[in-house]
């Protein structure tokens, strides 16, 4: 079983070219990897869910259960940094900043795949000049992350169900906890990706370098200008970095 995070709307997000949005999510992660100072990460995360949430028309709730798993990590960002960085608070500050960078880059991951279907991904990959074995790979890749999530949660449900209370004890009780989790979850992860091999396997996948396809994608009017609107976002944002020192602080 392959899961999958898209979710169907009429949204502008949605009708965008997946070329456009292929290159929107590259340049928002280069841009996010940009910044390091909570000032400039703050105003791009905020950007970033209201983006989702007006053009793609992703509301919070949705955002947040795909944000929810990055949170630990985004906790313990926070804890770690202050004991690197002199003074205290100002590795929690800085902390603050990764934390941020962190849910961002896993919101621009996750709407490429809740406003992209599987098929207009790989064609994207593809009209990007990328090989189609490549760009399936990819794809595929993305689409583990829904499914490994999807697979956690059955486990721990079932588990929960037999009596293995996960959220009580320390820390290093909680981490031995999850031994009853990974490792059925690393077995249906195997099983998963054998039955997806032979699937690939049986239609012959590898057969023809040239491959052609039910459906095509043309790039329209709003395609082009959405494009010439985030270049231009990425470079006044590079020009504020590297030339105005705006977003970055040195340690």
């Amino acid at each position: 079983m392959i899961s999958s995070f898209y979710v169907e709307r009429d949204s502008f997000l949605h009708s965008l070219d997946p070329r456009v949005k292929l290159v929107a999510s590259f340049l928002g992660i280069v841009a996010m990897i940009l910044f390091n100072s909570p000032y400039a990460l703050l105003p791009l995360f905020l950007f970033i869910l209201l983006s989702l949430r007006f053009l793609g028309k992703i509301g919070f709730r949705e955002q947040w259960q795909v944000l929810k798993p990055l949170v630990p990590l985004m906790i313990i960002t926070m804890i770690v940094w202050p004991f690197i960085l002199k003074p205290p608070l100002f590795g929690l500050f800085f902390g603050f900043g990764y934390a941020l960078r962190l849910g961002a880059l896993g919101l621009i991951t996750f709407s490429l795949l809740l406003t992209t279907k599987q098929r207009d991904l790989i064609l994207g990959f593809i009209k990007l000049k990328m090989p189609y074995e490549i760009g399936l790979t990819l794809t595929i890749a993305l689409r583990y992350i829904p499914t490994l999530y999807t697979l956690t949660m059955t486990i721990m449900d079932a588990q929960k169900s037999r009596g293995l209370e996960l959220e009580r004890g320390n820390f290093f009780t909680r981490v031995r906890k999850t031994i009853p989790v990974l490792i059925p979850l690393i077995i249906s992860s195997i099983k998963t990706a054998h039955e997806l091999s032979i699937a690939l396997e049986s239609r012959a996948f590898g057969t023809k370098k040239k491959r052609t396809f039910l459906h095509d994608i043309k790039m329209e009017l709003r395609d082009y200008i959405s494009l010439t609107v985030i270049l231009g976002l990425f470079i006044a944002a590079a020009v504020l970095r590297y030339k105005y020192g705006v977003g970055y602080v040195r340690i």
